[in-house]
């Protein structure tokens, strides 16, 4: 989906991606940055973003401090402000901050992208795929983001996507959700209940990046026949979370 290029500014040929290999050293050590020296962390920035980006990795505030500042943490801020315009103009990437228990961590999303759920667009992703992806997260989304795996195939079996067996358009169905679930679009986690341990969903990091939860509510709301607003927990969601983005 993304591959860097140049803008004529000088890179550091060390740039490694997010395994915790250098990425890139500013001349002079911790002293004051010149000009020159914060343009060239603000360009590693940018591409530790988008190595992280393509591996499908959540970036926290220590690991560009790590990888790519190392001297110059105080320097946090205007360097990722310098690596968001380089990532605008250059790619029409967002730079998008998503607070979890442990902190916040950055995530891209592409700005050039069509309305709706036609919006993930993860090269992997086929067609059938982003259809399946879209009645699962719709799915969650209308449990209050914590969908049980046993509602979750009652659900799906309904719709003829059989656990256990290879679906004629999707395949192997449990496959592709842990696929989902390593690119972050839905969280998969262990609960134990009443009737023993199992699992539940929930949306992952990239899901609130690049799905509009208006276009969830809308795709539900199409198949049953009513307004969006029918839902009021949902519906608050939304808009809760379009008034923070």
């Amino acid at each position: 989906q993304k591959r860097p290029r140049s803008d004529g500014s000088r890179m550091n040929d060390s740039v490694a991606g997010p395994s915790g290999a250098s990425v890139g050293r500013t001349a002079g050590g911790a002293s004051k940055l010149s000009t020159a020296d914060l343009k060239r962390l603000e360009i590693d920035c940018a591409r530790y973003l988008l190595f992280s980006d393509k591996k499908n990795i959540p970036v926290k505030r220590q690991d560009i401090i790590k990888n790519v500042l190392k001297d110059h943490s105080k320097s946090f801020a205007v360097v990722l402000e310098g690596a968001r315009k380089h990532l605008k103009e250059s790619f029409n990437f967002s730079v998008k901050e998503i607070e979890e228990k442990r902190g916040k961590v950055y995530m891209l999303r592409n700005d050039c992208k069509a309305e709706g759920l036609q919006q993930l667009t993860r090269p992997a992703h086929t067609l059938p795929q982003l259809g399946l992806l879209s009645v699962v997260l719709s799915l969650i989304h209308m449990a209050d983001n914590d969908l049980g795996e046993k509602a979750l195939w009652e659900t799906l079996e309904i719709l003829g996507i059989n656990r256990g067996a290879s679906h004629v358009d999707f395949g192997d169905v449990e496959k592709i959700l842990a696929e989902f679930a390593k690119q972050q679009y839905i969280e998969r986690r262990r609960v134990t209940t009443s009737k023993g341990e199992g699992y539940a969903y929930s949306w992952g990091y990239r899901s609130y990046v690049e799905v509009d939860m208006g276009a969830v509510l809308s795709f539900v709301a199409e198949i049953y026949g009513v307004s969006a607003s029918s839902w009021a927990a949902q519906h608050s969601t939304h808009t809760g979370a379009q008034d923070m983005g």
